[in-house]
């Protein structure tokens, strides 16, 4: 529409020219260099015209051919540009596939075609890296340091490297610096955390967790979670009763679920004669967590109670939350240790029905020794526990080792917060 408008305007315009020129007749002549033409002015106006076109197009035409060089060059560079990104593109996706061997060759074909090495460092190193090479991977690594637009993902690469051949001091340092650049986390933040743990500079992994929560590189229950990882460590290695208890009473508050933190909260409470505080602080997580190490905690505050002192004890603490298989077991325990044989036959049966265990028909045959002298029955449920599961335990889920007490890191391998209870 508005070519044809504009094409409407000038032939217009045109046509009132032509118009005008004719209604105004007129003689041109020149003298020059002894000739004389003479002409009228609306074939002197057309020849002006004829002149304009004709050099119009002779200019365009030398501009042409003069450029034609240039535009050749750019054109392959064009295409040198192209076929550098299609190569980077696949070389991507073969390190993705896990080829190393197309990657390697991909990588070579975009360094040769694309002027900006930092565009294919990245596929470089990591295609050295997937094919083994990991001399030449830190090589490159280590180059795109060097520039600030590639030293995130260069630090990063390093970072893998010194994790993957074991050298921690070179792995802390490297996320360290990534951190410190402040750009994409991309689960630096939790590296960092890691490695300042293994290394016990539990300070340092607080003000971790502070500056992840600040950038939200973290989310606010894992924040909160791994504080309560290094308080409960500061406060186990802190000498002073009245600031172990403070460090302790702030990761029971972060995470009011991690037994560890309650069974450590609750013995400081004790040292320091507060028995009450302590069991407050043992009821709240078993409501949350139910676990046979907040029994063993609650019944730590009074040792010297008799057996049935210690079935009350546990009857208090395991209502709060009553339907748990470790609550049918720790009152089962206490039951026998009072003779209370119906009682623990109660809850034995309640535990066998949520999680049969080789522990639990143990006590189900001693159940049956002590109150019925029945050793027939009692072999039946021995039998039993030589092939059913195996009681719970502290056990890492990086190594699959156990262990016979919770720490922050394992004590096999190291894993920082490897330790669940199954």
């Amino acid at each position: 529409m508005r070519r044809l408008a504009l094409f409407v305007i000038v032939t217009a315009l045109v046509v009132a020219a032509a118009v005008w020129l004719a209604d105004r007749p007129g003689e041109v002549v020149v003298h020059w260099q002894g000739w004389r033409v003479d002409t009228t002015v609306p074939v002197l106006v057309l020849a002006l015209i004829a002149i304009l076109t004709v050099s119009s197009f002779a200019l365009k035409l030398t501009r042409g051919i003069v450029g034609f060089p240039r535009r050749l060059l750019a054109a392959r560079r064009a295409r040198r540009t192209r076929d550098g990104y299609r190569a980077l593109s696949d070389g991507l996706a073969a390190i993705a596939s896990g080829d190393p061997r197309r990657a390697r060759k991909l990588a070579r074909r975009a360094d040769k075609l694309l002027e900006d090495r930092s565009l294919t460092g990245l596929l470089t190193a990591q295609a050295a890296e997937l094919s083994g090479d990991e001399t030449e991977a830190e090589r490159r690594f280590t180059t795109m340091v060097e520039r600030s637009e590639t030293a995130f993902l260069g630090l990063k690469g390093l970072l893998a490297l010194a994790l993957k051949r074991g050298d921690r001091v070179a792995a802390l340092d490297y996320a360290h610096r990534a951190w410190a650049l402040g750009g994409p986390t991309d689960g630096i933040a939790a590296t960092l955390f890691d490695l300042q743990a293994r290394a016990g500079q539990w300070p340092e992994a607080e003000a971790t967790l502070a500056e992840a929560k600040k950038r939200g590189a973290m989310s606010n229950g894992d924040v909160l979670h791994a504080r309560a990882l290094a308080l409960v460590e500061r406060s186990r290695v802190t000498a002073d009763p009245a600031e172990a208890l403070k460090l302790a009473l702030a990761a029971h508050k972060a995470d009011s679920g991690l037994v560890p933190a309650a069974t450590q909260t609750a013995a400081l409470f004790h040292r320091l004669g507060k028995p009450r505080k302590a069991e407050s602080v043992i009821a709240t997580t078993w409501r949350i967590n139910p676990h046979p190490d907040l029994v063993e905690a609650s019944l730590a505050l009074a040792p010297a109670e008799n057996p049935l002192q210690r079935v009350k004890r546990v009857e208090k603490l395991v209502r709060a939350n009553p339907d748990s298989a470790d609550g049918h077991m720790a009152l089962a325990e206490a039951a026998l240790a009072a003779k209370l044989w119906g009682q623990a036959r109660t809850h034995l049966e309640a535990a066998l029905a949520e999680r049969p265990t080789g522990g639990l028909y143990v006590l189900l045959a001693k159940l049956e020794r002590e109150e019925r002298q029945d050793e027939a029955a009692a072999g039946a449920w021995l039998a039993k526990s030589t092939t059913a599961p195996s009681e719970p335990a502290w056990v890492c889920t990086a190594c699959n080792k156990g262990a016979d007490a919770w720490s922050v890191t394992c004590p096999h391998c190291g894993t920082v917060d490897g330790l669940v209870w199954r």
